[in-house]
């Protein structure tokens, strides 16, 4: 045997190696033993301290989407996307990311996820709460950033019951002036008649748990609505703070990283009024970089959060470190 290989299988033997897999075992078949991948990531929540909060990242998956939903300048459009190794003819993959607040009195979940609506790549939200030592059952308030699908859907269980039973649901009344208006989706192009089936499906499941807010309005101690209107007519952004730590979470004010934040100018097809949805995407973008306050994503790469600065005609996106705690 090959000196090498035979202090190898002594040092092997003097840990109790060889009893457990065998005193013949060779370097060769041990690699051959080794567990076999898992094929999926295991990893769907990071906590992040602010001040006396606890903000947690829950990835509920991803979704698909066609490059064609960016508007603006074609060839901005292509530079940024190329500039990260996006193939123009590849869909864009848009990760899903919904945020728990726990202020010491309550746990405040900020947006849903997508649920089983959204196909079999997303409605991981409940795994990660249970990942958490958490129930669906122990979450109080879910505060919903727009009512479009990938955000709303995942508060109601595929048999269409609630899935945070004992939650109040918090949502903009413009919005839900708008998507939960059943004058508003008759009116509606027939193409679009499918993205009012959230609102639909959240309304029947909670009923009178469902409690509109003025936007800009304090939800709880800490946690505020800021107007971001132009997505969709009640689109509402968070702003989290506690101990003069602040952290405001976008909902849908950004879709693509590599494009918007160097090019906020750049809207998306979905957009309700894409005029609005610039103008508060600018407003927004130059209040963090000058204010230095820290931004999650839903759509941001997990786990979602960082921070802007200034760079050339746009933004600079910095992710925060991993935090271990």
């Amino acid at each position: 045997m090959n000196p090498r290989r035979r202090h190898v299988i002594a040092r092997l033997s003097a840990l109790g190696l060889p009893t457990l897999l065998g005193a013949a075992l060779t370097l060769p078949q041990m690699a051959r033993a080794a567990a076999p991948l898992a094929g999926s990531q295991q990893v769907s929540v990071h906590r992040l301290k602010l001040g006396k909060f606890e903000v947690t990242t829950l990835l509920d998956g991803f979704i698909d989407v066609p490059i064609g939903v960016l508007q603006g300048e074609a060839a901005h459009i292509r530079e940024h996307l190329e500039a990260v190794g996006q193939k123009m003819d590849a869909p864009m993959r848009f990760p899903v990311n919904a945020f728990l607040v726990n202020t010491g009195s309550k746990l405040v979940l900020i947006d849903a996820g997508g649920a089983n609506m959204l196909g079999p790549t997303a409605g991981r939200l409940p795994a990660a709460l249970a990942a958490l030592g958490l129930n669906p059952g122990q979450i109080d308030e879910v505060y919903i950033t727009h009512m479009h699908g990938d955000h709303l859907h995942g508060t109601v269980s595929p048999d269409g019951s609630r899935l945070f039973p004992n939650a109040v649901i918090r949502i903009a009344q413009a919005d839900l002036d708008y998507w939960a208006n059943p004058k508003v989706e008759a009116a509606a192009p027939e193409n679009q008649k499918g993205r009012f089936a959230a609102a639909k499906r959240a309304v029947a499941a909670y009923g009178d748990r469902i409690k509109g807010f003025a936007l800009g309005q304090e939800l709880s101690p800490g946690i505020k609505s800021v107007s971001a209107v132009g997505h969709t007519p009640g689109h509402s952004c968070y702003m989290v703070e506690s101990e003069g730590q602040k952290l405001l979470l976008l909902g849908d004010l950004m879709h693509v990283a590599a494009v918007q934040f160097p090019r906020p100018e750049i809207t998306v097809a979905f957009d309700w009024k894409q005029d609005e949805a610039r103008a508060s995407r600018k407003a927004l973008f130059e209040q963090v970089a000058r204010e230095r306050i820290m931004v999650g994503g839903a759509h941001l790469a997990f786990p979602g959060i960082g921070r802007l600065r200034a760079a050339g005609n746009g933004y600079a996106y910095d992710p925060i470190l991993w935090q271990l705690f």
